[in-house]
């Protein structure tokens, strides 16, 4: 009785198991399809090429010192923003169109730090919709030193995004039938004292991608092309305001020297400070000979390892986009004599890594 027993129980958890299974690939792959219309999106045109990468899709247009890392709605097959993007791209701002795994930006929170590591450019933005903006916004929070803005789409943060030197705008259709307000409201005690906050009038939940119409949407009482139309003025908006005071109130005021000038000061000046700015992993795998680990995301406050603020400070990273940052950074707390010079990639001393 008790051998017929366990197999029944066997033969149950067998049945809950394969009953798991199936929904979560029902799940998965169940899910909001782009539109046929997004395809001509894929093919290069004059003023943006799109590359596709391991996560997702590069829209490289005519500007070169501002990009922005898109992360796509729950559920939702990510081309679906291809032409809110490619107009972005096409005006100046090239972005980043991140494939989520199972289509849920839950899964793929930290994919902006594997791009940012890998490409270089003064400013960097990030923006999602819907669940999308809400993840994008919980990356921003920890990296707020990072990032010069964030953009959500019909999205909400849980956690601050409070920083002098932080932009965010929130965007939003009157005719949203899917965000929570209340939360939105909730949300802007979390935000910076530089917020804006937009309602396009007419627009609902799904137009700001080509995916169709959403369940639990209201009808949009514009067309698709308008709110995205709406959508790239705002966020252009928000970038060149920024950028604007970032000018006036933030004058680069270190040294930049070349790798070769770099190499005469540590040969001339046996008590200058090397300074790599990258991760501890990336420390570890190989650095310039002598020099000490201080990630940039760690620079929020005077570091112990400098107490000397008159001390000369040479700072690199990998690419030369994190040095410039905490160079920048360790100015404006003080220290005299903070010296830039670029990237490990560029370093053609190869003798001298250890």
């Amino acid at each position: 009785m008790k051998k017929i027993w366990n197999k029944k129980k066997i033969v149950f958890s067998l049945l809950v198991g394969m009953i798991c299974f199936i929904t979560v690939i029902w799940y998965v792959n169940d899910y909001y399809h782009a539109d046929e219309n997004v395809q001509i999106y894929l093919q290069e045109k004059d003023s943006v090429s799109v590359t596709e990468m391991t996560d997702g899709l590069y829209l490289d247009g005519p500007g070169d010192n501002a990009a922005m890392i898109f992360y796509p709605g729950a559920k939702v097959e990510y081309t679906a923003y291809l032409p809110l993007l490619s107009d972005l791209a096409e005006r100046g701002i090239d972005c980043f169109l991140i494939k989520m795994p199972c289509n849920l930006a839950f899964f793929g929170k930290n994919k902006a730090k594997k791009i940012m590591d890998s490409y270089e450019y003064d400013h960097w933005y990030l923006s999602g919709h819907s669940l999308g903006g809400a993840m994008a916004a919980s990356y921003a929070s920890g990296h707020l030193e990072s990032l010069n803005g964030l953009a959500l789409l019909a999205a909400y943060p849980t956690k601050s995004l409070k920083s002098d030197s932080f932009s965010v705008l929130s965007i939003y259709g009157s005719e949203d039938g899917v965000l929570n307000m209340e939360k939105v409201e909730k949300g802007k005690s979390q935000m910076p004292a530089d917020y804006t906050e937009i309602c396009i009038e007419g627009g609902n939940h799904a137009r700001f991608g080509n995916y169709g119409e959403q369940k639990g949407d209201n009808t949009a009482e514009i067309s698709r092309e308008e709110q995205q139309r709406q959508t790239v003025d705002a966020i252009l908006g928000l970038l060149e305001a920024h950028k604007d005071q970032k000018q006036e109130d933030a004058a680069m005021t270190y040294e930049q020297i070349s790798p070769q000038e770099a190499k005469e000061r540590m040969d001339a000046k046996k008590d200058v400070i090397i300074l790599d700015v990258r991760t501890q992993e990336e420390y570890d795998s190989g650095h310039i000979k002598n020099a000490v680990c201080l990630p940039n995301e760690d620079i929020i406050s005077e570091p112990d390892i400098l107490p000397d603020k008159d001390q000369e400070i040479l700072v690199y990273c990998r690419s030369g986009n994190r040095s410039k940052q905490a160079a920048q950074k360790l100015v404006d707390m003080g220290y005299e004599n903070i010296i830039e010079f670029g990237g490990i990639l560029n370093w053609p001393y190869p003798e001298l890594i250890e």
